[in-house]
């Protein structure tokens, strides 16, 4: 499966997803993740944009094959997005799609991970960062995020954990 990375304008984003869904053989989807909101009346995960003005694309033909193809449509939408590029390799590597395979849903939402902190270790009981425990490099427990160390675009990825309990 090859991935690649569009970003784009705000206001053109959906358009752009629209599209490239209606194509053979892609799938066009904006990353979102579960984020923790708590005020005086509310208290839940709510679902937001993980990247903003990014469209992320799978598809099950080649870089070459779909460079080839759409090589126009890429040119002809320069002016409100561009296809993200580095020297000739196309955002996304192999490693970091299969992180983001582990991490999003069916519906391309990361959800949140419920663990347990013991002797300073942590212990993911459930969600997608079972397993992952070894990549959390740093953890807030207020806000119920873990900091990964994978390097996603350049970054640090925030993902929804929540320490049940520290011992």
């Amino acid at each position: 499966m090859y991935w690649c990375v569009i970003h784009t304008k705000s206001d053109r984003i959906q358009e752009l997803v629209d599209y490239f869904n209606r194509q053979d053989n892609i799938h066009a989807f904006i990353p979102k993740i579960e984020k923790w909101f708590s005020n005086s009346k509310l208290r839940e995960y709510q679902i937001s944009c993980m990247f903003p003005d990014y469209i992320f694309l799978k598809t099950t033909m080649t870089k070459k094959e779909f460079n080839d193809q759409y090589a126009e449509v890429l040119k002809s939408i320069h002016r409100f997005a561009a296809l993200l590029e580095y020297a000739d390799v196309i955002a996304l590597d192999p490693n970091e799609t299969h992180f983001l395979e582990k991490l999003l849903d069916n519906q391309d939402i990361i959800k949140h991970s419920t663990g347990h902190i013991t002797d300073s270790v942590l212990k993911v009981d459930s969600g997608p960062l079972v397993g992952m425990e070894y990549q959390v490099k740093k953890i807030d427990r207020h806000k119920r995020i873990a900091v990964l160390d994978c390097g996603m675009l350049g970054k640090h990825m925030k993902v929804p954990l929540e320490v049940i309990s520290k011992t």
